[in-house]
């Protein structure tokens, strides 16, 4: 028997390989998606964060099936090589994968050091989800290779058993992204999939070493030691939610000067928020959600987050320029008639809402809402909304705006959208010229359609101007005293503008930009970011 029939005798036996290596693709597919998150928690749901994952998970692979085959020979068991790759793969997943604050503080050392130009931003995005995934996707891509080696002993064997393996493992990383996007972070969360991805890194483990003998039963006991010592580490099921919040990009049609309440500075891009109590927590299909209280400025008030991503707060609520009120007004006393039938796409905290059902010239609103998890959300805003989801005026319907428009044939007075910014990839199709078109046919003749607009990159805003303005008659933006934050009015009506106002809409007007942006040809967010990068007109 030559050394290499020897080794091979020792290797596991082809069904069980056949096992491993679904097992591997599930894991790799896993803690692809768990990076994925991680790096959309903090750098948004934009094709750059999404591309760049994909592009360094299979470089990883790459590189590790490479280094594999230039170690092969120098391997004489591979039984024990997967093994501690599995062990090295777990360890990886448990100390750095749930530990969120790697990815800010690294960002936020390298922000002043890179500078803040947008080619940088990017660098700095790029290098860290590099740091992020190459170590895992390294030792990753060298398991399916030393299961093939294991495998197949003749020259013969290869075609038939490289193939079974290669589809086994394919199918496994099918299975691995359905359930961890469909089922585990949806319902239970990141750390939860990161404990069974590592779950599936000690099964695997089992699956090589196994034999029939008393030594396997002590192994089997150690194994279910180092998951209890991951389980603690990892906290799988922990409520606690680490919330930062990022800075805006810097207004140039906008000054922020003479508000009402001032912007926060600080010298960090990524700023960890500090939780005086958390009212409620919840994972759900577009995100994480946080209620909690804190202290500003000597006052407390209620935020509410999806990610790290404000959507609203009780902050500046108290004066009636605040955007959701000023926001809710304005179009409203827009139209100059009564029994208003109003759509609010976006629930968000309420207050938008709360402010048209207690105007006297509305009938009936609609609010449709994209996440199912947010009604339970906007109940800890109660005492700032009079209850509003209680409403006798308010019909809550849980889907997303444009295919809510496209499937209705309901008729409306007021269209008010109050949603997320459009890089986020749920309400990008929410900005474009075929939602605008949408929602000009489920206006009535004299209705009106306002939208908060989000405000930091001006060839953005002239792009939105565009676009609506191939839709509606008219389109007048209006700007919030306390933030600064930033709406379109549309519609046939003649609204008056301040100072302010009349200062953006020349900027509008005057501008020599044609460009509209639609599904086929998205401009907004990361987007404009790169048009300015590469000088793109």
């Amino acid at each position: 028997m030559t050394e290499k029939n020897h080794t091979n005798s020792l290797d596991p036996d082809y069904h069980r390989l056949l096992f491993v290596a679904f097992l591997a693709g599930f894991v790799s597919l896993a803690y692809e998606i768990v990076a994925t998150k991680v790096l959309y928690y903090f750098f948004n749901e934009s094709t750059i964060t999404a591309s760049g994952v994909i592009a360094i998970f299979l470089f990883g692979m790459g590189v590790g099936g490479f280094i594999f085959s230039r170690l092969d020979r120098k391997i004489h068991n591979k039984k024990l090589f997967l093994l501690i790759l599995q062990v090295f793969i777990a360890l990886y997943a448990t100390l750095v994968f749930p530990n969120y604050d790697l990815v800010p503080a690294v960002f936020n050392f390298l922000y002043p050091v890179l500078g803040k130009s947008a080619q940088m931003m990017l660098l700095n995005k790029l290098l860290i989800s590099f740091f992020y995934l190459i170590v895992p996707t390294v030792l990753m891509g060298m398991v399916f290779p030393a299961i093939i080696v294991m495998s197949i002993h003749e020259i013969d064997m290869l075609p038939e058993k490289i193939g079974t393996i290669y589809g086994l493992d394919l199918f496994g990383a099918v299975l691995g992204a359905l359930a961890s996007g469909f089922f585990f972070i949806p319902f239970w969360g990141i750390k939860t999939l990161i404990f069974f991805s590592v779950l599936i890194n000690l099964a695997i483990g089992l699956l090589v070493l196994y034999q029939k003998n008393r030594k396997f039963i002590f192994t089997i006991v150690c194994f279910l030691m180092a998951a209890l010592m991951f389980y603690l580490i990892i906290n799988p099921f922990s409520n606690g939610a680490v919330i930062y919040s990022s800075r805006d990009a810097t207004e140039k049609f906008i000054p922020r000067d003479n508000l009402l309440a001032p912007g926060r500075q600080n010298a960090d891009f990524f700023q960890k928020v500090k939780v005086k109590e958390k009212k409620f927590f919840s994972h759900s299909p577009f995100g994480e959600l946080s209620v909690f209280d804190e202290v500003f400025n000597n006052e407390q008030h209620r935020y509410l987050y999806i990610e790290t991503r404000i959507q609203c707060s009780t902050e500046g609520l108290k004066n009636k320029a605040v955007s959701e009120v000023n926001f809710a007004n304005v179009s409203i006393e827009a139209l100059d008639k009564s029994n208003l039938s109003v759509l609010n796409i976006g629930l968000g905290c309420g207050f938008t809402l709360s402010e048209i059902v207690k105007h006297p010239q509305v009938r009936s609103v609609d609010v449709v809402e994209i996440n199912p998890v947010m009604p339970e959300a906007t109940k800890y805003f109660n005492a700032f909304t009079d209850h509003v989801l209680d409403n006798p005026k308010v019909n809550l319907l849980i889907n997303d705006g444009y295919k809510y428009l496209l499937s209705t044939d309901k008729k409306y007075d007021l269209i008010i959208m109050d949603i997320e910014t459009p890089w986020v990839i749920y309400s990008s199709n929410l900005y474009s010229l075929e939602f605008y078109r949408l929602v000009r046919k489920a206006l009535n003749p004299d209705g009106i359609f306002s939208q908060w607009s989000y405000r930091p990159i001006p060839d953005a805003q002239v792009i939105n101007y565009n676009t609506l303005k191939v839709v509606f008659t008219d389109v007048v933006p209006k700007i919030s005293g306390v933030f600064n934050d930033l709406y379109y009015i549309a519609g046939g009506k003649n609204i008056a503008l301040d100072e302010r106002e009349t200062i953006f809409l020349n900027h509008m007007i005057s501008s020599q930009d044609t460009r509209l942006n639609t599904l086929n040809n998205p401009y907004f967010g990361t987007e404009m970011m790169l048009r300015e990068m590469f000088h793109v007109n």
